[in-house]
């Protein structure tokens, strides 16, 4: 029977007690490394969700707002009312004259006494 050599089992040991390590390094390394992208991936896809909300929510505002040709119309509407009133007021104006015309007759007749 052959003796053993401790030393050389000592150093088959230790290079398999080595090689073990570096694999439970790089298995640690690579994991970590997943676990940042996949964070970071959540991060980006939560950072995406709340932009693209935002977007929607500017794109129903945008729909919603008038376009150059309802606001063409509401000018022309405008001006018409804008003419309407004019012609209200000169009619009032001329109206507010009559009655001081005629309460200054009135006041006129009653001082003479008639």
């Amino acid at each position: 029977m052959e003796q053993i050599d401790w030393t050389a089992a000592r150093f088959f040991f230790d290079l398999v007690q080595v090689a073990f390590m570096l694999l439970v390094s790089v298995y640690v390394w690579w994991t970590n490394k997943h676990r940042a992208t996949s964070s970071a991936l959540r991060a980006v896809n939560t950072r995406m969700d709340k932009i693209d909300r935002h977007i929607t929510q500017v794109e129903n505002r945008v729909s919603s707002r008038p376009g150059y040709g309802e606001i063409d119309k509401l000018r022309s509407e405008l001006a018409e009312t804008n003419r309407g009133m004019a012609q209200v007021s000169a009619q009032l104006q001329s109206t507010t004259a009559l009655l001081n015309r005629l309460h200054e007759y009135m006041l006129q007749e009653k001082g003479n006494g008639r």
